[in-house]
Protein backbone atom coordinates (compact mmCIF):
# COMPACT_ATOMS: atom_id res chain seq x y z
CA UNK A 1 0.00 0.00 0.00
CA UNK A 2 1.20 3.33 -1.05
CA UNK A 3 2.43 5.61 2.17
CA UNK A 4 1.14 8.96 2.57
CA UNK A 5 1.28 12.11 5.04
CA UNK A 6 -0.09 11.68 8.26
CA UNK A 7 0.31 15.24 9.30
CA UNK A 8 -2.01 17.79 8.79
CA UNK A 9 -0.94 20.54 5.95
CA UNK A 10 0.31 23.66 6.97
CA UNK A 11 -1.94 26.11 6.08
CA UNK A 12 -2.26 28.98 8.26
CA UNK A 13 -4.31 28.63 11.50
CA UNK A 14 -7.11 30.95 9.80
CA UNK A 15 -7.07 29.17 7.03
CA UNK A 16 -10.76 28.56 5.14
CA UNK A 17 -12.77 25.98 6.43
CA UNK A 18 -12.88 24.65 3.52
CA UNK A 19 -9.34 23.83 3.99
CA UNK A 20 -10.05 22.30 7.24
CA UNK A 21 -12.69 20.18 5.64
CA UNK A 22 -10.34 18.52 2.86
CA UNK A 23 -7.70 17.55 5.80
CA UNK A 24 -10.58 15.39 7.47
CA UNK A 25 -11.52 13.88 4.26
CA UNK A 26 -8.23 12.48 3.30
CA UNK A 27 -7.84 11.55 6.89
CA UNK A 28 -10.91 9.75 6.50
CA UNK A 29 -10.16 8.30 3.19
CA UNK A 30 -6.67 6.77 4.28
CA UNK A 31 -8.29 5.26 7.07
CA UNK A 32 -11.06 3.32 5.27
CA UNK A 33 -8.19 2.43 2.77
CA UNK A 34 -6.24 1.02 5.15
CA UNK A 35 -9.66 -1.08 6.43
CA UNK A 36 -10.05 -4.17 5.03
CA UNK A 37 -13.85 -3.65 6.05
CA UNK A 38 -14.02 -0.66 3.95
CA UNK A 39 -16.49 -1.90 0.66
CA UNK A 40 -14.71 -0.24 -2.86
CA UNK A 41 -17.40 1.39 -3.29
CA UNK A 42 -17.06 3.51 -0.56
CA UNK A 43 -14.05 3.95 -1.35
CA UNK A 44 -14.67 5.58 -4.58
CA UNK A 45 -17.32 7.43 -3.16
CA UNK A 46 -15.07 8.99 -1.14
CA UNK A 47 -12.73 9.89 -3.47
CA UNK A 48 -15.51 11.41 -5.35
CA UNK A 49 -15.87 13.47 -1.76
CA UNK A 50 -12.77 14.33 -1.63
CA UNK A 51 -11.94 16.37 -5.25
CA UNK A 52 -15.76 17.92 -4.60
CA UNK A 53 -13.29 19.46 -2.03
CA UNK A 54 -10.22 19.94 -3.52
CA UNK A 55 -12.34 21.48 -6.72
CA UNK A 56 -13.96 23.96 -4.29
CA UNK A 57 -10.63 24.96 -2.00
CA UNK A 58 -8.42 25.58 -5.28
CA UNK A 59 -11.94 27.77 -6.34
CA UNK A 60 -10.33 29.74 -3.20
CA UNK A 61 -8.39 33.49 -5.27
CA UNK A 62 -5.37 33.12 -2.55
CA UNK A 63 -5.02 28.92 -3.16
CA UNK A 64 -4.78 30.06 -7.38
CA UNK A 65 -2.55 32.60 -6.18
CA UNK A 66 -0.25 30.45 -4.53
CA UNK A 67 -0.51 27.86 -6.90
CA UNK A 68 0.32 30.42 -10.17
CA UNK A 69 3.25 31.88 -8.01
CA UNK A 70 4.56 28.77 -7.02
CA UNK A 71 8.50 28.41 -7.04
CA UNK A 72 7.36 24.26 -7.50
CA UNK A 73 5.80 24.02 -11.09
CA UNK A 74 7.14 20.69 -11.44
CA UNK A 75 4.90 19.78 -8.23
CA UNK A 76 2.17 21.17 -9.94
CA UNK A 77 3.37 19.45 -13.50
CA UNK A 78 3.53 16.18 -12.39
CA UNK A 79 0.29 16.00 -10.80
CA UNK A 80 -1.39 17.26 -14.07
CA UNK A 81 0.75 14.43 -16.23
CA UNK A 82 -0.48 11.71 -13.60
CA UNK A 83 -4.30 13.23 -13.67
CA UNK A 84 -4.23 12.29 -17.52
CA UNK A 85 -2.76 8.68 -16.39
CA UNK A 86 -5.80 8.52 -14.28
CA UNK A 87 -8.35 9.88 -16.74
CA UNK A 88 -6.84 7.21 -19.13
CA UNK A 89 -7.57 4.01 -16.43
CA UNK A 90 -10.71 5.48 -15.12
CA UNK A 91 -11.90 4.89 -18.99
CA UNK A 92 -10.17 1.51 -19.23
CA UNK A 93 -11.96 0.38 -16.12
CA UNK A 94 -15.14 0.91 -17.89
CA UNK A 95 -14.51 -0.28 -20.54
CA UNK A 96 -13.28 -3.45 -19.23
CA UNK A 97 -16.19 -3.53 -16.55
CA UNK A 98 -18.97 -2.76 -19.59
CA UNK A 99 -17.80 -5.82 -21.45
CA UNK A 100 -18.31 -8.20 -18.59
CA UNK A 101 -21.33 -6.71 -17.85
CA UNK A 102 -22.45 -7.82 -21.57
CA UNK A 103 -21.19 -11.61 -21.54
CA UNK A 104 -22.47 -11.52 -18.01
CA UNK A 105 -26.07 -10.80 -19.27
CA UNK A 106 -25.41 -13.19 -22.28
CA UNK A 107 -25.08 -16.32 -20.21
CA UNK A 108 -27.87 -15.12 -17.74
CA UNK A 109 -30.13 -14.95 -20.69
CA UNK A 110 -29.36 -18.47 -21.77
CA UNK A 111 -29.93 -19.34 -18.59
CA UNK A 112 -33.70 -17.80 -18.50
CA UNK A 113 -34.36 -20.18 -21.38
CA UNK A 114 -34.07 -23.24 -19.46
CA UNK A 115 -37.91 -23.57 -19.11
CA UNK A 116 -37.77 -24.67 -23.24
CA UNK A 117 -34.70 -26.95 -22.86
CA UNK A 118 -32.36 -25.26 -24.13
CA UNK A 119 -29.10 -24.85 -21.18
CA UNK A 120 -26.20 -25.22 -23.43
CA UNK A 121 -23.76 -22.01 -22.39
CA UNK A 122 -20.78 -23.62 -23.29
CA UNK A 123 -20.42 -20.59 -25.92
CA UNK A 124 -21.18 -17.84 -23.47
CA UNK A 125 -19.14 -19.20 -20.83
CA UNK A 126 -16.22 -19.59 -23.18
CA UNK A 127 -16.60 -15.53 -24.45
CA UNK A 128 -17.07 -14.62 -20.97
CA UNK A 129 -13.62 -16.43 -19.93
CA UNK A 130 -12.11 -15.35 -22.79
CA UNK A 131 -13.26 -11.70 -22.12
CA UNK A 132 -11.77 -12.00 -18.35
CA UNK A 133 -8.56 -13.33 -19.75
CA UNK A 134 -8.29 -10.38 -22.32
CA UNK A 135 -9.47 -7.82 -19.05
CA UNK A 136 -6.75 -9.14 -16.77
CA UNK A 137 -3.82 -8.23 -19.35
CA UNK A 138 -5.43 -4.87 -20.10
CA UNK A 139 -5.21 -4.19 -16.08
CA UNK A 140 -1.81 -5.35 -15.82
CA UNK A 141 -1.21 -3.03 -18.02
CA UNK A 142 -3.03 -0.24 -16.16
CA UNK A 143 -1.30 -1.43 -12.68
CA UNK A 144 2.31 -0.84 -14.37
CA UNK A 145 1.55 2.72 -15.74
CA UNK A 146 -0.25 3.42 -12.82
CA UNK A 147 3.03 3.26 -10.51
CA UNK A 148 4.22 6.20 -12.73
CA UNK A 149 1.81 8.53 -11.72
CA UNK A 150 2.77 9.20 -8.07
CA UNK A 151 6.31 10.64 -7.60
CA UNK A 152 7.39 12.35 -4.37
CA UNK A 153 8.60 15.95 -3.95
CA UNK A 154 8.69 18.08 -1.01
CA UNK A 155 6.90 21.59 -1.80
CA UNK A 156 4.54 24.07 0.27
CA UNK A 157 1.49 22.90 1.34
CA UNK A 158 -1.30 23.47 -1.24
CA UNK A 159 1.23 21.27 -3.62
CA UNK A 160 1.92 18.77 -0.73
CA UNK A 161 -1.87 18.32 -0.84
CA UNK A 162 -2.29 18.12 -4.56
CA UNK A 163 0.81 14.90 -4.52
CA UNK A 164 -1.69 13.73 -1.21
CA UNK A 165 -4.21 13.57 -2.97
CA UNK A 166 -3.27 11.92 -5.93
CA UNK A 167 -1.23 9.14 -3.71
CA UNK A 168 -3.72 8.20 -1.96
CA UNK A 169 -5.99 8.17 -5.60
CA UNK A 170 -3.46 5.87 -6.93
CA UNK A 171 -3.61 3.62 -4.01
CA UNK A 172 -7.32 3.09 -4.23
CA UNK A 173 -7.25 2.43 -8.31
CA UNK A 174 -4.74 -0.12 -7.55
CA UNK A 175 -7.39 -1.34 -5.31
CA UNK A 176 -10.15 -0.99 -7.56
CA UNK A 177 -7.75 -2.39 -10.78
CA UNK A 178 -7.26 -5.66 -8.58
CA UNK A 179 -10.33 -6.25 -7.62
CA UNK A 180 -12.14 -6.50 -11.18
CA UNK A 181 -8.99 -8.57 -12.28
CA UNK A 182 -9.53 -10.96 -9.45
CA UNK A 183 -5.92 -10.29 -8.45
CA UNK A 184 -6.33 -9.75 -4.68
CA UNK A 185 -3.44 -11.00 -2.59
CA UNK A 186 -6.15 -14.45 -0.61
CA UNK A 187 -5.11 -17.50 1.08
CA UNK A 188 -8.09 -18.91 -0.72
CA UNK A 189 -7.56 -20.50 -4.43
CA UNK A 190 -10.06 -21.01 -6.59
CA UNK A 191 -10.10 -24.81 -5.67
CA UNK A 192 -11.14 -23.68 -1.73
CA UNK A 193 -13.73 -22.12 -2.25
CA UNK A 194 -15.33 -24.27 -4.84
CA UNK A 195 -14.85 -27.33 -1.89
CA UNK A 196 -16.29 -25.19 0.59
CA UNK A 197 -18.63 -23.12 -1.76
CA UNK A 198 -21.10 -21.54 1.02
CA UNK A 199 -18.23 -20.92 3.83
CA UNK A 200 -18.66 -17.34 4.85
CA UNK A 201 -14.63 -16.35 5.08
CA UNK A 202 -13.97 -17.76 1.67
CA UNK A 203 -16.71 -15.68 0.17
CA UNK A 204 -15.16 -13.10 1.62
CA UNK A 205 -11.89 -13.24 1.09
CA UNK A 206 -12.10 -12.86 -2.91
CA UNK A 207 -13.86 -10.35 -5.32
CA UNK A 208 -16.96 -11.34 -6.32
CA UNK A 209 -14.96 -11.17 -10.32
CA UNK A 210 -12.85 -13.89 -8.58
CA UNK A 211 -15.87 -16.26 -7.25
CA UNK A 212 -17.98 -16.02 -10.94
CA UNK A 213 -14.31 -16.68 -12.65
CA UNK A 214 -13.93 -20.28 -10.42
CA UNK A 215 -17.88 -21.35 -10.96
CA UNK A 216 -17.76 -20.76 -14.46
CA UNK A 217 -14.37 -22.23 -15.10
CA UNK A 218 -15.84 -25.47 -13.79
CA UNK A 219 -16.65 -28.79 -16.08
CA UNK A 220 -20.06 -28.84 -14.54
CA UNK A 221 -21.95 -26.49 -16.11
CA UNK A 222 -24.72 -26.98 -13.17
CA UNK A 223 -22.93 -25.09 -11.07
CA UNK A 224 -23.86 -21.96 -12.31
CA UNK A 225 -25.41 -19.79 -9.96
CA UNK A 226 -27.97 -17.13 -11.81
CA UNK A 227 -27.78 -15.29 -8.17
CA UNK A 228 -24.04 -15.05 -8.42
CA UNK A 229 -24.55 -13.57 -12.08
CA UNK A 230 -26.87 -10.91 -11.06
CA UNK A 231 -24.76 -9.81 -7.77
CA UNK A 232 -21.93 -8.75 -9.48
CA UNK A 233 -23.45 -7.15 -12.54
CA UNK A 234 -24.96 -5.19 -9.92
CA UNK A 235 -22.06 -4.83 -8.71
CA UNK A 236 -20.60 -3.99 -11.82
CA UNK A 237 -23.21 -1.51 -12.74
CA UNK A 238 -22.98 0.03 -9.39
CA UNK A 239 -18.80 0.80 -10.02
CA UNK A 240 -19.33 2.18 -12.98
CA UNK A 241 -21.75 4.61 -11.61
CA UNK A 242 -19.26 5.96 -9.09
CA UNK A 243 -16.50 5.54 -11.68
CA UNK A 244 -18.27 7.81 -13.97
CA UNK A 245 -18.52 10.89 -11.28
CA UNK A 246 -15.11 10.51 -10.53
CA UNK A 247 -14.18 10.63 -13.93
CA UNK A 248 -16.11 14.35 -14.06
CA UNK A 249 -14.08 15.34 -11.27
CA UNK A 250 -10.81 14.50 -12.31
CA UNK A 251 -11.80 16.48 -15.43
CA UNK A 252 -13.20 19.29 -13.67
CA UNK A 253 -9.79 20.02 -11.39
CA UNK A 254 -7.34 19.24 -13.75
CA UNK A 255 -8.89 21.91 -15.99
CA UNK A 256 -9.06 24.19 -12.75
CA UNK A 257 -5.28 23.46 -12.17
CA UNK A 258 -4.28 24.51 -15.81
CA UNK A 259 -6.45 27.81 -15.44
CA UNK A 260 -4.56 28.66 -12.64
CA UNK A 261 -1.20 28.08 -14.35
CA UNK A 262 -2.25 30.10 -17.67
CA UNK A 263 -3.89 32.59 -15.76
Amino acid sequence: MASYHTRSFSFPSNSHPVADELDAQLSRLRSSQAASTSSLTSKLSGLNDLYKCVEEFLQLPQNQKTVSQSQGENVVEQVLDGSLRLLDIVSTSRDVLALSKERLQDIQSVLRRRCSGEIDITNELSEYLKTRKASKKIIKKCLKDINAVDKTNESIAIESMLKDVQTLTVDIFKSLLSYISGSQKSSWSFSKLIRQGSDKEAATSISDFEAVDATLSQKNKANVDMSQLVKLESEIQEIDEVLEILFRHLIKTRATLLNVLSN
